[in-house]
């Protein structure tokens, strides 16, 4: 058997047939090299695409329970979120840069504050000079007193009814 094999690929027609063969599986790879390459990067989008999309999911489940802790810092606040998503994305089998996950959480932030539910809006309190005073003038009598702020009031002025 092993003789006849050898017969057959020292002819002249066999040795055609390999060449031809060889140069089928060449240009064939070639032709489709493109299109497994293409559908490899497809994969590669849409694996990271759904990366993001659920790292963003967590974001933005994480960013209302952090706005609410007053004990934390701002900068704490985010470093929270970020190793929030990230432990869950990698629980998830998903891996992400810190840089992804930071921009991730920010961008839930912005979002969140779009809402008018951030309460990292400082608190105004008015200034010492704005705070109005009242001066009122008591009565014997038990009349009714209305009171007045000082900058208007005047010696004396009251409602009797």
């Amino acid at each position: 058997m092993l003789k006849e094999i050898a017969t057959f690929f020292n002819s002249s027609q066999a040795t055609a047939l390999v060449a031809f063969f060889v140069t089928v599986i060449v240009a064939g790879f070639k032709l489709v090299k493109p299109y497994i390459q293409h559908k490899i990067d497809t994969e590669k989008n849409v694996h990271t695409k759904q990366a993001l999309e659920l790292g963003l999911s967590f974001a933005n489940v994480i960013v209302p329970e952090m706005a609410v802790m007053k004990g934390l810092s701002k900068s704490d606040r985010k470093k929270e979120g970020i190793r929030f998503v990230n432990n869950h994305l990698k629980k998830n089998g998903w891996n992400l840069d810190f840089q992804t996950i930071s921009g991730l959480v920010e961008k839930a932030y912005q979002a969140y504050k779009l809402t008018g539910a951030d309460n990292h809006a400082p608190i105004e309190s008015p200034a010492a000079d704005d705070t109005p005073t009242v001066q009122a003038t008591p009565t014997s009598d038990g009349a009714k007193v209305t009171a007045t702020p000082s900058s208007t009031a005047k010696q004396g002025d009251q409602d009797a009814k």
